[in-house]
């Protein structure tokens, strides 16, 4: 089963959420609002892909398989720009 973890800040610290399926936007209250949050991620299962807009639109990254990516921005993600990601 596909698992992608998103923290709130960079060493896997912060408010963190749990994904099983793409998110088309992460702007939703019932997820606490993780639009445009993210600076680390672990990558349990699955190649997901970021996007900066909604709707994945915008793509803010290659495709990414399982690992411990613990600051965005060395992986070449913009910190604190992913509103949507896409299982693929």
């Amino acid at each position: 089963m596909a698992h992608l973890v998103l923290f709130e800040h960079r060493n896997f610290h912060g408010n963190h959420k749990h994904l099983f399926r793409s998110i088309d936007t992460l702007d939703a209250g019932d997820d606490n609002s993780f639009n445009d949050k993210t600076s680390s991620f672990v990558i349990l299962e699955g190649r997901w892909q970021f996007f900066r807009d909604s709707h994945f639109s915008n793509p803010a990254s290659n495709v990414f398989g399982p690992g411990l990516y613990d600051w965005v921005e060395d992986h070449g993600v913009p910190n604190d720009s992913i509103s949507s990601v896409k299982l693929v």
